[in-house]
Parts: structure tokens; C-alpha cells; sequence
């Protein structure tokens, strides 16, 4: 039976983003006496600084990149049309605002207790757990038979730039801005640093982006990847390899960079109105409480789990950005299903094999699985099938046909091991993979699944097919 005690909980969950809420609302399911201890926002930096304020004005700069294109359907327009952020922006706070009031709703109507706060867990005497909650007015104390870390993550900075929050700015901050900058420079390759490009170009912003390696989005395929930089280099978005920023000076209209190219001291400058850092995100694992009960973290901050989600001290466990892997909203739901059913006694192990991702550029960019260079070195015989949306009915009939999805199959059993798609659609289109990966399904059995034509979906049809030189409609 639940506890009746109202500060007495079954669960009690510290964040309440992708993790937080996605386990309140199935541990609530399951029977469980549920708290949320948030001290910010319900929904998290996702919902409310990440991926929806981010795909929202992607949504807007997909509406611009389809004006671009009305006349090759025979569409005319009088004049240039006039794109007003501001509305944009309000639209973009106004989704927000709904999905966090969606979640809290669905939680209240479980019987989900939401605690404004910063929460600690205190100590654990015998199987329970007592956590503080401390915010402007007061401070109490919560019990609890397990308790759930999902802080999540902050945007990182390095030794040499530093956010000031006015000229050098983070990826939480940009999407908050009521006015863009006439000119960008994104410090950062990655899959936040190109979504911003892609994004901030169909809004006028004259963007550059330093990337310290050899290439953008360095954990994707190569010859995929190209793909988007030949976009880029159309679009006139500049890509800056080898490079990164030696120092900076801030003036009263914007940042000048000097940089290191090749690691080595480069005469070439840049100026900008604004910095963004994109440099990926540092685990919220900080004042919490747990190295006390015997948690451990590792030097990069991560929440060390099992593969029930469990940290080293029983009924603790963890999830979602603060235990590290891929920092995806859907990888932490993924996190809350397992830690519960673990908690409800269920025996269950994470498997991450066939968690996909999406890159929200203009087109999209979607990879699940293993990248051939990445399966050759696990020993795997592989084949690899591609297909191009040139190729593909719908995209001609859309005008959309730009892309390629590029499948990769265990040679020696058949089963599909990872896909990338590039292209209109990418990020839909990539579940359909990953449905096949988990379930062990071979490029035959894609291929015996009948699709309807004409649609998008035959990319990956096809891209099947050719794994075994067998696609219909390749040229």
C-alpha cells in the first residue's frame, strides 16, 4: 500500500526534465506514492531551453527555406517577403509554456506531489531515505523507499571563454533572445553548433562556425556528413577545421577572436556581434548528496549506474544526462522506464544499442546503431546499401531532393546494424530502423514490408534492398 503520510513518499525524483517526469508519471502507474523535487522548471532544459524552443524555430526557418523554393513550383510572390523574430520568438515561448503545462497536468491527475526546491538527499537509515528540500521560504524533509537522480546537464565553457551572457553566450541563452545578432560565431562542431547554423542562416544571421577536429558532427558518418557541409558551403555558412579561439577581446559592439589553426598561432581574426558556445554540456551532479551514501562519479562528473540504473548504494538510482551516454530527451524516458521497472522488482538491463538521434539542421540528419568504420572495427563482415532522394518519387514530386539514407547490414546474418539518413524527413524516418535493430529484423524482412508509394519512407525500402543489390529504383 502507498504511504499516507504526505511527506512520506514510495518515490521521490530530484529534476523533474525527461527523466524526472517520465518516471513520476510511470512510477505513479505502478503504484507508487510519487514526489518531484524541481527547483526551476518542470520539463527541464529540454522543454525549456533545448530541444523544443530549438525545433520550434526550426520549424519557423523550414517555413522560410520553403518560400525560398515557391517559384520552381510555378509560385510567385510580389517583392521580398519580411520575417519578423519577435513573433517567432513569442510563438516559440508559447509551445513551451503548453507542454509544461501539459506534463504538470498529467502528473497532478496521478496524484504526483510537484515540490518546488532544491533537493539533497540527507542520509538513509535502514531502507529509507531522507531528502531536504530547501527553497526561498523554507526548508523540509521527505522520506522515501528509493529515490531517483535526474538533475540533468549545463551548457560547458573551456579555460579560454568564459560566457559573459551578453557577447559570449550559451546555447541555453540564445534561444531566450528577443533580437538576433547580425553576425555569429559558433565556438563548437557538434550536433547543437550545426543545428544553430542551419537554423540562425534562414534567419539572416551571418554565421561562422570553429571546430576543433577534422570534422563537424565528428560522431557521424563521413561521407554523410559531407553531404550537410556541401549545404553549408552553398548556404554560405563557414566551417572552420583545425580551429579553435587562442584569445578574445570584447568591444562595445562585439567579440574580436584570434585563433589557433593546426594548433599553432594564425595571423587570421575574427569578428562578430556574439560568441555562442557550443561545446557540449556538463553533468548536474553537484550538492546532491551521494558520494555521502557511497554513489560514486567520475571525473567528468557522471553518476556511476548499473544496468538497472542503480548507483552503488541500493534504492539510489540515476538517469538521463547526469549518468552521461547520449543526452537525448528520448534516451532519458528510455532511463525512466528501466529504473522503474527495476524498482517495481522487475529484472531489466539499459541496452543503448538502438537509441537513434536526429539532427534538426535544413534538411535533417538522423544515424542509429553502427557507422561502417565503426562495425569493421568490432570485427563485423558488413555490406552497406544507399539510396538518394534524388531518386526517390516524392522528393521530386516536393522538390525536396537533396539527401541519401545509407544502411548498414551484418553481412553474415543479414540483420541491420545502423543506418544515417540525410535529407527531408531524416528524423521520422530513422524509427523505422530502429524498430528493425530492435528486433533483430534483416534487410529482408525491410524489404518484405510492403510501402506506399509515392513517399519518403522507400528511401529506406530501397537502401535495404541495395544492401543485397536488389533496390528497384537505383540508378
Amino acid at each position: 500500500m502507498p504511504n499516507s503520510d504526505n511527506r512520506s513518499f514510495d518515490l521521490i525524483i530530484i529534476g523533474g526534465g525527461p527523466a524526472g517526469y517520465t518516471a513520476a508519471i510511470k512510477g505513479a502507474m505502478a503504484g507508487f506514492k510519487t514526489a518531484v523535487v524541481e527547483k526551476s522548471k518542470v520539463g527541464g532544459a529540454c522543454i525549456n531551453l533545448g530541444c523544443i524552443p530549438t525545433k520550434a524555430l526550426w520549424g519557423t526557418a523550414l517555413q522560410i527555406n520553403r518560400l525560398r523554393h515557391l517559384k520552381t513550383h510555378g509560385i510567385m510572390t510580389k517583392g521580398e517577403f519580411k520575417f519578423d523574430f519577435s513573433v517567432a520568438s513569442k510563438r516559440q515561448f508559447a509551445i513551451i509554456k503548453h507542454m509544461v503545462s501539459n506534463i504538470e497536468k498529467r502528473m497532478l491527475k496521478l496524484g504526483v506531489t510537484i515540490i518546488n526546491g532544491d533537493g539533497f538527499v540527507e542520509s538513509k537509515k535502514g531502507d529509507q531515505f531522507q531528502v531536504s528540500v530547501k527553497n526561498k521560504t523554507k526548508k523540509e524533509i521527505l522520506t522515501s523507499k528509493f529515490v531517483f537522480i535526474c538533475t540533468g546537464s549545463r551548457p560547458s565553457s573551456n579555460d579560454v571563454l568564459k560566457p559573459d551572457h551578453k557577447r559570449i553566450i550559451t546555447t541555453d541563452e540564445i534561444v531566450t533572445r528577443q533580437k538576433l545578432p547580425k553576425k555569429l560565431v559558433i565556438v563548437g562542431g557538434g550536433v547543437i553548433a550545426c543545428e544553430f547554423a542551419s537554423i540562425l542562416h534562414r534567419f539572416g544571421v551571418k554565421t561562422e562556425v570553429l571546430e576543433y577536429s577534422s570534422q563537424v558532427l565528428s560522431a557521424m558518418d563521413q561521407e554523410v556528413v559531407s553531404l550537410l557541409m556541401d549545404r553549408f558551403k552553398k548556404d554560405g555558412i563557414k566551417i572552420h577545421l583545425h580551429t579553435t579561439v587562442r584569445e578574445f577581446k570584447v568591444g562595445k559592439t562585439g567579440v574580436e577572436l584570434k585563433l589557433n589553426v593546426n594548433e599553432k598561432p594564425s595571423k587570421k581574426t575574427i569578428k562578430a556581434e556574439m560568441v555562442l558556445l557550443a561545446i557540449g554540456r556538463k553533468p548536474n551532479s553537484e550538492n546532491l548528496g551521494l558520494e555521502a551514501l557511497g554513489a560514486k562519479i567520475t571525473p567528468r562528473g557522471h553518476i556511476v549506474v548499473n544496468d538497472s540504473l542503480e548507483t552503488a548504494c541500493k534504492g539510489l538510482f540515476a538517469g538521463g544526462d547526469v549518468v552521461g551516454g547520449q543526452m537525448l530527451a528520448h534516451k532519458a524516458w528510455y532511463d525512466a522506464e528501466i529504473a522503474i521497472r527495476s524498482m517495481s522488482g522487475e529484472e531489466c538491463k539499459a541496452n543503448y544499442d538502438t537509441v537513434p538521434g536526429a539532427i534538426f539542421t535544413i534538411p535533417e540528419m538522423a544515424a542509429v546503431g553502427l557507422q561502417p568504420d565503426q562495425a569493421r572495427q568490432k570485427g563485423i563482415s558488413i555490406a552497406i546499401g544507399k539510396f538518394d532522394y534524388a531518386d526517390n518519387a516524392q522528393a521530386m514530386c516536393q522538390g525536396f531532393q537533396e539527401g541519401m539514407a545509407k544502411i548498414v547490414i551484418d553481412r553474415n546474418s543479414g540483420k541491420v546494424i545502423g543506418a544515417t539518413i540525410y535529407g527531408r524527413d531524416a528524423s521520422n524516418l530513422i524509427s523505422e530502423v530502429a524498430l528493425a535493430m530492435a528486433n533483430g529484423l534483416t534487410a529482408k524482412d525491410i524489404m518484405k514490408t510492403i510501402h506506399p508509394h509515392p513517399t519518403l519512407s522507400e528511401v529506406i525500402w530501397e537502401a535495404a534492398a541495395d544492401t543485397l543489390g536488389l533496390s528497384l529504383h537505383k540508378i
